[in-house]
Protein backbone atom coordinates (compact mmCIF):
# COMPACT_ATOMS: atom_id res chain seq x y z
CA UNK A 1 0.00 0.00 0.00
CA UNK A 2 0.99 3.51 -0.62
CA UNK A 3 0.07 7.22 -0.07
CA UNK A 4 -0.14 9.70 -2.46
CA UNK A 5 0.16 12.85 -2.59
CA UNK A 6 -0.43 14.77 -6.19
CA UNK A 7 0.56 18.40 -5.26
CA UNK A 8 -1.00 20.73 -7.67
CA UNK A 9 -4.03 18.23 -7.98
CA UNK A 10 -6.22 20.26 -5.66
CA UNK A 11 -8.41 22.07 -7.78
CA UNK A 12 -9.03 18.82 -9.92
CA UNK A 13 -9.49 17.11 -6.67
CA UNK A 14 -12.32 19.58 -5.69
CA UNK A 15 -13.89 19.76 -9.37
CA UNK A 16 -14.83 16.25 -9.33
CA UNK A 17 -16.94 16.50 -5.67
CA UNK A 18 -18.54 19.16 -6.78
CA UNK A 19 -19.53 17.17 -9.78
CA UNK A 20 -20.34 13.96 -7.79
CA UNK A 21 -22.43 15.91 -5.72
CA UNK A 22 -24.34 17.97 -8.35
CA UNK A 23 -24.65 14.72 -10.75
CA UNK A 24 -25.59 12.25 -7.75
CA UNK A 25 -26.78 13.84 -4.36
CA UNK A 26 -25.82 10.08 -3.16
CA UNK A 27 -22.42 10.49 -4.04
CA UNK A 28 -19.42 11.17 -1.53
CA UNK A 29 -16.72 9.93 -4.19
CA UNK A 30 -13.89 12.25 -3.68
CA UNK A 31 -11.33 13.23 -0.90
CA UNK A 32 -11.18 16.91 0.05
CA UNK A 33 -8.45 19.24 -1.53
CA UNK A 34 -7.65 20.38 2.11
CA UNK A 35 -6.80 17.25 3.97
CA UNK A 36 -4.50 18.28 7.06
CA UNK A 37 -4.56 21.82 5.90
CA UNK A 38 -3.05 21.99 2.69
CA UNK A 39 -4.96 23.45 0.03
CA UNK A 40 -3.02 22.99 -2.57
CA UNK A 41 -2.48 18.80 -2.38
CA UNK A 42 -4.92 15.93 -2.64
CA UNK A 43 -4.42 13.02 -0.74
CA UNK A 44 -4.74 9.40 -1.83
CA UNK A 45 -3.68 6.08 -1.72
CA UNK A 46 -2.89 3.67 -4.28
CA UNK A 47 -0.85 -0.06 -4.33
CA UNK A 48 2.34 -0.65 -6.32
CA UNK A 49 1.55 -3.98 -9.24
CA UNK A 50 4.54 -4.11 -10.43
CA UNK A 51 8.18 -4.43 -8.52
CA UNK A 52 9.90 -2.09 -11.33
CA UNK A 53 7.73 0.94 -9.54
CA UNK A 54 4.73 0.81 -11.72
CA UNK A 55 1.70 1.89 -9.14
CA UNK A 56 -2.22 2.36 -9.01
CA UNK A 57 -4.59 5.16 -7.72
CA UNK A 58 -7.12 6.85 -8.64
CA UNK A 59 -7.31 9.44 -11.66
CA UNK A 60 -9.18 12.23 -10.07
CA UNK A 61 -6.74 12.48 -7.12
CA UNK A 62 -3.52 13.10 -9.57
CA UNK A 63 -5.28 15.00 -12.53
CA UNK A 64 -3.51 18.19 -12.97
CA UNK A 65 -0.83 17.42 -10.26
CA UNK A 66 2.70 19.13 -10.78
CA UNK A 67 4.35 16.44 -9.55
CA UNK A 68 3.93 13.39 -7.36
CA UNK A 69 5.28 12.50 -3.56
CA UNK A 70 4.51 8.82 -2.95
CA UNK A 71 5.27 7.09 0.99
CA UNK A 72 5.74 3.75 0.85
CA UNK A 73 4.56 1.36 3.23
CA UNK A 74 8.05 1.23 4.99
CA UNK A 75 7.57 5.29 5.74
CA UNK A 76 10.36 6.03 2.88
CA UNK A 77 9.06 8.92 0.77
CA UNK A 78 9.82 8.90 -3.37
CA UNK A 79 8.57 10.72 -6.32
CA UNK A 80 6.86 9.58 -9.07
CA UNK A 81 4.82 10.45 -12.33
CA UNK A 82 1.62 9.98 -14.01
CA UNK A 83 2.47 7.61 -16.80
CA UNK A 84 -1.51 7.99 -18.16
CA UNK A 85 -5.05 7.85 -16.57
CA UNK A 86 -8.43 7.04 -17.46
CA UNK A 87 -11.65 9.32 -16.19
CA UNK A 88 -14.09 6.68 -17.36
CA UNK A 89 -12.44 4.07 -15.11
CA UNK A 90 -10.71 6.49 -12.72
CA UNK A 91 -7.69 4.58 -13.16
CA UNK A 92 -4.47 6.21 -13.54
CA UNK A 93 -1.02 4.70 -13.69
CA UNK A 94 2.12 5.87 -11.97
CA UNK A 95 5.81 5.20 -12.03
CA UNK A 96 7.81 5.68 -8.69
CA UNK A 97 11.87 6.59 -9.31
CA UNK A 98 12.64 3.49 -7.74
CA UNK A 99 12.81 -0.06 -7.98
CA UNK A 100 13.03 -3.21 -6.69
CA UNK A 101 9.57 -3.12 -4.66
CA UNK A 102 7.29 -5.37 -3.25
CA UNK A 103 4.31 -5.72 -5.41
CA UNK A 104 0.76 -7.02 -4.78
CA UNK A 105 0.03 -10.34 -5.65
CA UNK A 106 -3.03 -10.78 -7.86
CA UNK A 107 -6.32 -12.64 -7.12
CA UNK A 108 -9.28 -13.69 -9.45
CA UNK A 109 -12.33 -11.04 -8.91
CA UNK A 110 -14.56 -14.04 -10.47
CA UNK A 111 -14.47 -16.12 -7.79
CA UNK A 112 -15.60 -13.45 -5.25
CA UNK A 113 -18.73 -14.26 -3.97
CA UNK A 114 -21.56 -11.76 -2.20
CA UNK A 115 -21.08 -12.31 1.37
CA UNK A 116 -16.95 -13.17 1.14
CA UNK A 117 -14.78 -11.16 3.65
CA UNK A 118 -12.75 -8.18 1.80
CA UNK A 119 -10.35 -5.83 3.21
CA UNK A 120 -9.10 -2.55 1.84
CA UNK A 121 -5.42 -0.57 3.28
CA UNK A 122 -6.02 3.15 3.26
CA UNK A 123 -4.74 6.35 4.23
CA UNK A 124 -8.41 7.52 5.31
CA UNK A 125 -7.98 11.43 6.33
CA UNK A 126 -4.40 10.96 6.19
CA UNK A 127 -4.16 8.20 8.45
CA UNK A 128 -1.35 5.54 6.14
CA UNK A 129 -2.00 1.98 6.68
CA UNK A 130 -5.48 1.59 7.91
CA UNK A 131 -6.96 -1.59 7.14
CA UNK A 132 -10.62 -1.39 6.72
CA UNK A 133 -12.79 -4.85 6.69
CA UNK A 134 -16.34 -6.17 5.45
CA UNK A 135 -18.01 -8.19 2.73
CA UNK A 136 -18.67 -8.03 -1.05
CA UNK A 137 -22.36 -6.58 -0.62
CA UNK A 138 -23.40 -6.98 -4.55
CA UNK A 139 -21.45 -8.37 -7.30
CA UNK A 140 -21.40 -7.01 -10.52
CA UNK A 141 -23.01 -3.55 -9.46
CA UNK A 142 -23.82 -1.21 -12.37
CA UNK A 143 -24.30 2.07 -11.95
CA UNK A 144 -26.49 4.32 -13.75
CA UNK A 145 -24.37 6.23 -16.36
CA UNK A 146 -21.31 3.75 -15.34
CA UNK A 147 -20.84 2.72 -19.06
CA UNK A 148 -21.46 -0.96 -18.12
CA UNK A 149 -18.29 -0.98 -15.83
CA UNK A 150 -18.99 -4.33 -13.41
CA UNK A 151 -18.46 -2.36 -10.12
CA UNK A 152 -17.80 -4.53 -6.78
CA UNK A 153 -20.12 -3.07 -3.93
CA UNK A 154 -18.90 -3.42 -0.43
CA UNK A 155 -19.29 -2.39 3.43
CA UNK A 156 -15.67 -1.77 3.20
CA UNK A 157 -15.38 1.89 4.89
CA UNK A 158 -13.72 4.01 2.05
CA UNK A 159 -13.31 7.52 3.24
CA UNK A 160 -11.15 10.71 2.07
CA UNK A 161 -7.83 9.69 1.57
CA UNK A 162 -8.91 6.20 0.43
CA UNK A 163 -9.47 6.42 -2.94
CA UNK A 164 -6.76 4.05 -5.33
CA UNK A 165 -7.12 1.56 -2.50
CA UNK A 166 -6.37 -1.64 -3.14
CA UNK A 167 -9.20 -4.54 -2.05
CA UNK A 168 -8.41 -7.47 -1.07
CA UNK A 169 -9.96 -11.22 -0.61
CA UNK A 170 -9.07 -13.18 2.94
CA UNK A 171 -6.14 -14.16 1.06
CA UNK A 172 -4.34 -11.14 0.60
CA UNK A 173 -4.93 -10.97 -3.23
CA UNK A 174 -5.30 -7.83 -5.45
CA UNK A 175 -9.15 -8.28 -6.16
CA UNK A 176 -9.91 -4.39 -7.06
CA UNK A 177 -9.47 -0.41 -6.57
CA UNK A 178 -11.18 1.44 -4.75
CA UNK A 179 -13.06 4.02 -6.76
CA UNK A 180 -16.05 5.59 -4.71
CA UNK A 181 -18.24 5.24 -1.59
CA UNK A 182 -22.11 6.52 -1.88
CA UNK A 183 -23.26 9.02 1.00
CA UNK A 184 -26.10 11.00 1.35
CA UNK A 185 -23.37 13.05 4.07
CA UNK A 186 -20.17 13.08 2.31
CA UNK A 187 -18.90 10.77 4.75
CA UNK A 188 -18.72 7.03 4.92
CA UNK A 189 -22.56 5.13 4.82
CA UNK A 190 -22.13 1.98 4.07
CA UNK A 191 -22.04 0.96 0.36
CA UNK A 192 -18.17 1.35 -1.56
CA UNK A 193 -17.58 0.69 -4.68
CA UNK A 194 -14.07 -0.93 -6.25
CA UNK A 195 -13.35 -1.74 -10.18
CA UNK A 196 -12.41 -5.26 -10.29
CA UNK A 197 -8.76 -5.51 -10.87
CA UNK A 198 -8.78 -7.73 -14.51
CA UNK A 199 -11.17 -4.99 -15.24
CA UNK A 200 -8.08 -2.46 -14.22
CA UNK A 201 -5.31 -4.18 -15.68
CA UNK A 202 -6.70 -3.96 -19.45
CA UNK A 203 -7.14 0.12 -18.45
CA UNK A 204 -3.39 -0.13 -17.27
CA UNK A 205 -2.19 -2.47 -20.30
CA UNK A 206 -3.61 0.26 -22.73
CA UNK A 207 -2.32 3.18 -20.60
CA UNK A 208 1.29 1.85 -20.54
CA UNK A 209 1.10 0.91 -24.31
CA UNK A 210 -0.77 3.84 -26.13
CA UNK A 211 -0.90 6.39 -22.17
CA UNK A 212 -4.68 5.81 -23.19
CA UNK A 213 -7.41 3.58 -23.28
CA UNK A 214 -9.06 3.03 -26.65
CA UNK A 215 -12.12 1.65 -26.53
CA UNK A 216 -14.43 0.46 -29.28
CA UNK A 217 -17.97 2.22 -30.36
CA UNK A 218 -21.08 0.93 -32.11
CA UNK A 219 -22.06 4.12 -33.51
CA UNK A 220 -25.52 4.23 -31.91
CA UNK A 221 -26.69 5.79 -29.02
CA UNK A 222 -28.83 3.31 -26.81
CA UNK A 223 -31.12 3.15 -23.96
CA UNK A 224 -32.00 -0.25 -21.92
CA UNK A 225 -35.12 -2.02 -22.37
CA UNK A 226 -37.24 -1.66 -19.65
CA UNK A 227 -40.61 -3.83 -18.85
CA UNK A 228 -42.25 -1.02 -20.96
CA UNK A 229 -40.36 -0.47 -23.59
CA UNK A 230 -40.90 -4.46 -23.86
CA UNK A 231 -44.43 -4.98 -23.95
CA UNK A 232 -44.16 -1.75 -26.93
CA UNK A 233 -42.16 -3.58 -28.97
CA UNK A 234 -43.85 -7.07 -28.41
CA UNK A 235 -40.98 -8.35 -26.38
CA UNK A 236 -41.70 -11.26 -23.63
CA UNK A 237 -39.34 -9.88 -21.32
CA UNK A 238 -36.84 -6.82 -20.50
CA UNK A 239 -33.52 -6.42 -21.81
CA UNK A 240 -31.04 -5.32 -24.20
CA UNK A 241 -30.65 -2.12 -25.44
CA UNK A 242 -32.99 -0.14 -27.87
CA UNK A 243 -31.39 1.91 -30.57
CA UNK A 244 -32.31 5.58 -30.33
CA UNK A 245 -29.88 6.91 -33.35
CA UNK A 246 -27.58 5.93 -35.46
CA UNK A 247 -24.25 7.75 -36.44
CA UNK A 248 -24.35 7.83 -40.33
CA UNK A 249 -21.87 5.47 -42.16
CA UNK A 250 -20.48 4.23 -39.00
CA UNK A 251 -20.48 0.78 -37.23
CA UNK A 252 -24.38 0.26 -36.77
CA UNK A 253 -25.37 2.13 -40.04
CA UNK A 254 -23.08 -0.19 -42.10
CA UNK A 255 -24.30 -3.54 -40.40
CA UNK A 256 -27.84 -2.04 -41.51
CA UNK A 257 -29.22 -1.39 -37.80
CA UNK A 258 -31.54 1.40 -37.21
CA UNK A 259 -33.82 2.88 -34.96
CA UNK A 260 -35.91 1.19 -33.01
CA UNK A 261 -34.10 -1.73 -33.23
CA UNK A 262 -33.65 -3.78 -29.97
CA UNK A 263 -29.88 -5.51 -29.49
CA UNK A 264 -31.05 -8.65 -27.25
CA UNK A 265 -27.45 -8.93 -26.67
CA UNK A 266 -24.26 -11.04 -28.17
CA UNK A 267 -24.51 -14.29 -29.51
CA UNK A 268 -23.73 -16.70 -27.29
CA UNK A 269 -23.29 -14.42 -24.48
CA UNK A 270 -24.50 -15.84 -21.28
CA UNK A 271 -25.29 -12.35 -20.06
CA UNK A 272 -27.35 -10.06 -22.12
CA UNK A 273 -27.88 -7.42 -19.73
CA UNK A 274 -27.49 -3.78 -21.08
CA UNK A 275 -24.32 -3.16 -18.94
CA UNK A 276 -23.44 -6.42 -20.21
CA UNK A 277 -23.83 -5.24 -23.38
CA UNK A 278 -22.11 -2.03 -22.74
CA UNK A 279 -19.16 -3.57 -21.31
CA UNK A 280 -18.38 -6.10 -24.07
CA UNK A 281 -18.70 -3.60 -26.89
CA UNK A 282 -16.14 -1.65 -25.13
CA UNK A 283 -13.61 -4.60 -24.46
CA UNK A 284 -14.35 -5.56 -28.68
CA UNK A 285 -10.74 -5.15 -29.88
CA UNK A 286 -9.64 -3.88 -33.55
CA UNK A 287 -11.40 -5.58 -35.95
CA UNK A 288 -13.14 -7.76 -34.15
CA UNK A 289 -16.59 -8.57 -35.80
CA UNK A 290 -19.02 -9.36 -33.00
CA UNK A 291 -22.30 -11.23 -33.86
CA UNK A 292 -25.39 -9.33 -32.64
CA UNK A 293 -28.91 -10.50 -32.01
CA UNK A 294 -31.59 -8.07 -32.86
CA UNK A 295 -35.50 -7.77 -32.45
CA UNK A 296 -36.94 -6.36 -35.27
CA UNK A 297 -40.38 -5.92 -35.78
CA UNK A 298 -41.43 -9.28 -34.20
CA UNK A 299 -38.61 -11.67 -35.36
CA UNK A 300 -34.68 -11.85 -34.55
CA UNK A 301 -32.70 -11.46 -36.81
CA UNK A 302 -28.22 -12.08 -36.46
CA UNK A 303 -25.86 -9.15 -37.81
CA UNK A 304 -22.21 -9.12 -37.97
CA UNK A 305 -20.78 -5.82 -36.69
CA UNK A 306 -17.47 -4.35 -36.51
CA UNK A 307 -16.99 -1.63 -33.94
CA UNK A 308 -14.58 0.90 -34.23
CA UNK A 309 -13.23 3.37 -31.89
CA UNK A 310 -13.95 6.90 -33.98
CA UNK A 311 -17.76 7.82 -35.61
CA UNK A 312 -18.78 10.68 -36.73
CA UNK A 313 -21.38 12.88 -36.08
CA UNK A 314 -24.46 12.83 -37.94
CA UNK A 315 -25.38 15.62 -40.79
CA UNK A 316 -28.58 17.38 -40.91
CA UNK A 317 -30.67 17.24 -43.65
CA UNK A 318 -33.57 19.26 -45.21
CA UNK A 319 -37.07 18.80 -44.20
CA UNK A 320 -40.10 19.63 -45.55
CA UNK A 321 -42.55 22.95 -44.44
CA UNK A 322 -44.06 22.44 -41.50
CA UNK A 323 -47.40 21.17 -40.78
CA UNK A 324 -49.30 20.61 -37.62
CA UNK A 325 -51.75 18.29 -36.94
CA UNK A 326 -55.24 19.48 -36.73
CA UNK A 327 -56.40 17.49 -33.34
CA UNK A 328 -54.34 15.45 -31.15
CA UNK A 329 -52.99 12.25 -31.17
CA UNK A 330 -52.31 10.09 -27.48
CA UNK A 331 -52.94 13.35 -25.91
CA UNK A 332 -50.12 15.39 -28.47
CA UNK A 333 -50.87 18.59 -30.86
CA UNK A 334 -47.56 18.06 -32.92
CA UNK A 335 -46.25 19.65 -36.31
CA UNK A 336 -43.42 19.42 -39.04
CA UNK A 337 -39.82 20.76 -38.23
CA UNK A 338 -38.19 23.39 -40.44
CA UNK A 339 -34.96 23.05 -42.08
CA UNK A 340 -33.10 25.46 -39.98
CA UNK A 341 -34.87 23.76 -36.67
CA UNK A 342 -33.76 20.10 -37.49
CA UNK A 343 -30.38 21.57 -38.41
CA UNK A 344 -29.62 23.49 -34.91
CA UNK A 345 -31.01 19.91 -33.15
CA UNK A 346 -28.49 18.01 -35.33
CA UNK A 347 -30.99 15.73 -36.52
CA UNK A 348 -30.20 12.89 -39.18
CA UNK A 349 -34.02 13.25 -40.76
CA UNK A 350 -37.28 14.34 -39.99
CA UNK A 351 -38.64 14.34 -36.51
CA UNK A 352 -41.79 16.35 -35.19
CA UNK A 353 -42.39 19.24 -32.53
CA UNK A 354 -44.59 18.76 -29.60
CA UNK A 355 -46.88 21.59 -29.59
CA UNK A 356 -49.11 20.54 -26.66
CA UNK A 357 -49.47 17.72 -23.94
CA UNK A 358 -52.63 16.09 -22.40
CA UNK A 359 -53.97 13.06 -21.04
CA UNK A 360 -51.45 9.70 -21.39
CA UNK A 361 -48.97 11.24 -23.16
CA UNK A 362 -48.63 13.81 -20.33
CA UNK A 363 -48.57 11.04 -17.61
CA UNK A 364 -46.31 9.71 -19.84
CA UNK A 365 -43.84 12.70 -19.23
CA UNK A 366 -44.21 14.18 -22.26
CA UNK A 367 -43.21 18.40 -22.73
CA UNK A 368 -43.87 20.83 -24.67
CA UNK A 369 -40.88 21.34 -27.06
CA UNK A 370 -40.14 17.54 -27.11
CA UNK A 371 -39.06 16.12 -30.92
CA UNK A 372 -40.30 13.07 -31.49
CA UNK A 373 -38.12 10.53 -33.67
CA UNK A 374 -39.96 7.45 -33.77
CA UNK A 375 -43.28 5.54 -32.86
CA UNK A 376 -41.63 2.39 -31.17
CA UNK A 377 -39.61 0.98 -34.33
CA UNK A 378 -41.07 3.18 -36.86
CA UNK A 379 -38.89 6.62 -37.72
CA UNK A 380 -41.39 9.72 -38.58
CA UNK A 381 -40.16 12.09 -41.09
CA UNK A 382 -43.58 14.92 -40.41
CA UNK A 383 -46.34 14.63 -39.11
CA UNK A 384 -47.99 12.24 -41.98
CA UNK A 385 -45.52 9.71 -40.97
CA UNK A 386 -46.42 10.08 -37.62
CA UNK A 387 -49.91 9.65 -38.12
CA UNK A 388 -49.29 6.40 -40.45
CA UNK A 389 -46.90 4.95 -37.67
CA UNK A 390 -50.06 5.23 -34.82
CA UNK A 391 -52.87 3.79 -37.01
CA UNK A 392 -50.18 0.80 -37.84
CA UNK A 393 -49.63 0.18 -33.96
CA UNK A 394 -51.08 -2.44 -32.53
CA UNK A 395 -54.47 -1.90 -30.40
CA UNK A 396 -54.14 -2.35 -27.12
CA UNK A 397 -50.24 -2.33 -26.75
CA UNK A 398 -48.50 0.63 -25.15
CA UNK A 399 -46.58 2.98 -27.62
CA UNK A 400 -43.10 4.03 -27.35
CA UNK A 401 -42.27 7.40 -28.91
CA UNK A 402 -38.77 8.17 -29.09
CA UNK A 403 -37.79 11.50 -27.38
CA UNK A 404 -35.10 14.11 -28.28
CA UNK A 405 -35.46 16.78 -25.21
CA UNK A 406 -32.50 19.03 -25.26
CA UNK A 407 -29.52 16.73 -26.40
CA UNK A 408 -31.03 13.78 -24.64
CA UNK A 409 -33.02 10.55 -26.29
CA UNK A 410 -35.02 8.31 -24.60
CA UNK A 411 -38.19 6.24 -25.33
CA UNK A 412 -41.04 7.19 -23.45
CA UNK A 413 -43.89 4.81 -22.90
CA UNK A 414 -47.32 5.82 -23.44
CA UNK A 415 -50.19 3.69 -22.11
CA UNK A 416 -53.41 2.99 -24.19
CA UNK A 417 -56.61 4.84 -22.69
Amino acid sequence: MISVRAIGAADAERSRANRWQESDPLSGGSESGEVQGAPDRSLASGVIIDSEGYALTNAHAVVGAAHLRIRLASGQEVSGRVLGYDLRTDIALLRLDTRSLPAARFGDPAELSVGDGVFAIGAPFGLERSVTAGIVSAKPRYLPGGGGLPMIQTDVAINPGSSGSPLFNLRGELVGINSMMMSSSGGYDGVSLALPIDVVMQVVGELREHGYVRRSRLGARLQEVTTEVARSFGLAQEGGAVILSVSRGGPADRAGLRTGDIILGLQGAGDRSYPALQQAVAAATHQETLAVEVWRRGAIIRVALQPETIEREPEAEVSPPARRSPEPRLGLLVEDLGAAKRSELRLQGGGIAVRAVKGPSREAGLQVGDVILAVNDVTVANVAAFDAALSAAVGGRPTALLVQRGGVLGYLVVQPD
